[in-house]
This record gives structure tokens, C-alpha cells and sequence, in this order.
């Protein structure tokens, strides 16, 4: 038999993150609409996976992927030619190895990567769970949020980059699931960036569809423990 090319192990290994992937999100979603009767999530993971793959820099370059769970998005910028560091508070559920994928499990809020700079930073519905006691192993801190993305600007490489997703909505803090931001948190949350780039998404229920959406729209929405609307960010540090 002859011996896979490294160029198509890559393709496999990608292929394989995706069908991974796409069960996650799956799970993540119907487990977060639980026996509800009211509004679904059922598929912000596309929305959100599908806004960071696109923006995704081309290598050589430096990404940390925060909150980075199954590695999907570290696989997808180490397959774009960067060197990625996979930061989770758990235990590494990365179930492939690639040449430039790391794992390194730490609390961003204890700065395990002290001095390092990249040059891109994938925060992927990750920010918004620092800090509320219950999930992820968190402790109680009410603004870990915000000082997590204090620490994340200092890491940013001159001219480097985040992209970011969130929930958004009225604020509201629902322990230990999640924060959602509106009008009064979400500048608290981007205060050390400036925005590149912004998307707002709302899901339509009537028809079971996110649509994109103005933001003032968005950050009308009534979310819950299990429902919320999107924003979408690109950012650089000021």
C-alpha cells in the first residue's frame, strides 16, 4: 500500500476536525435548547465557525486559539501555515496531531503564555464563559471577562488581530452558562480594540433561520440560559 502523502494526511485530518466539528456543534446546540418549547440555537455554530475560517490569515504567522476545545478552528490556521497554540482550561480534547498545533491547558486569567505575541487570536464563543463559577472550571470572578480580554490585547502582536464571537443581546449574566452583552457591557468588553469589522446575527424562529442583522436589532434581543443573538467582530488592539 502505498504511504499517504503529507499533503493528504492534512486533507484527512481536516475532513475528520470538520465531521468532528459539525457533530459538536450539534450536541452543543440541542443541549442548550434542552426540552424548551421557546427559542433554539440549533446552528450559531455555523454562523460563528463559518465567520472565523473566512477570516483566517494565511501563514507564516503565530495564532492562540482561546477556548479552543476540540481544536477545529486550530487545525483550520495550522492547515493556513501558522504555528497555533491551543489554550483550554481542560484537558486537551484534541483528537488529531499536526505538526503545528500545540495544546496548552491553563487559565488565561493565571497568563500561562506570559510574553508570548501572536500575531492572530481566534476567541470563538469562549470570553463570554470566564470567570462565572460552575462551567469550565472557572472560579468567581464577576469581570473576568473584561480582564481576559485585557490580558489578550497586551498578547496581540504589532498589527496582530482577534476575531472574536459573542453573544449578544440585553445584558444579561446567567451563571454559570453565560454572558450575553448588550449596550452597557459590550463597550466594557471592546474597550482596548478597535472594531475592523462587524457582524450582528438574529435567529428568525418563524422560519428556523439566523439572518444577519443591524446591531441595534441584535442588542434588543431577550435572550435566556439558552437562547441569544450574535456579534461577530474582527479587532486590533489600540
Amino acid at each position: 500500500m502505498a504511504t499517504q502523502t503529507p499533503r493528504r494526511s492534512l486533507r484527512r485530518a481536516g475532513a475528520y476536525a470538520l465531521s468532528r466539528a459539525g457533530a459538536a456543534a450539534h450536541e452543543l446546540s440541542a443541549r442548550l435548547a434542552g426540552h424548551r418549547d421557546g427559542p433554539s440555537l440549533a446552528g450559531d455554530r455555523w454562523v460563528e465557525w463559518s465567520f472565523c475560517m473566512a477570516r483566517l490569515g494565511d501563514g507564516p504567522g503565530t495564532t492562540m486559539d482561546f477556548g479552543a476545545d476540540i481544536g477545529f478552528l486550530s487545525l483550520a490556521a495550522a492547515q493556513r501555515g501558522h504555528q497555533v497554540t491551543a489554550l483550554d482550561r481542560e484537558p486537551s480534547r484534541l483528537d488529531y496531531a499536526h505538526p503545528r498545533v500545540r495544546h496548552v491547558q491553563g487559565d488565561i486569567l493565571d497568563r500561562p503564555l506570559a510574553g508570548e505575541r501572536f500575531d492572530q487570536i481566534i476567541n470563538c464563543s469562549s470570553v463570554e464563559h470566564v470567570g462565572l463559577a460552575g462551567r469550565y472550571g472557572s472560579g468567581n470572578q464577576p469581570d473576568g471577562d473584561i480582564e481576559a480580554m485585557a490580558i489578550m490585547a497586551e498578547m496581540l502582536a504589532p498589527g496582530g488581530r482577534m476575531i472574536l464571537t459573542i453573544p449578544v443581546g440585553r445584558d444579561l449574566v446567567w451563571p454559570p452558562l453565560h454572558r450575553i452583552y448588550g449596550e452597557q457591557r459590550l463597550p466594557r468588553l471592546l474597550e482596548r480594540y478597535e472594531i475592523a469589522e462587524a457582524q450582528y446575527w438574529c435567529k428568525d424562529e418563524a422560519a428556523g433561520l439566523w439572518l444577519p442583522a443591524e446591531r441595534e436589532r441584535a442588542l434588543q434581543v431577550e435572550g435566556s440560559d439558552a437562547f441569544y443573538a450574535l456579534g461577530l467582530f474582527v479587532l486590533t488592539a489600540r
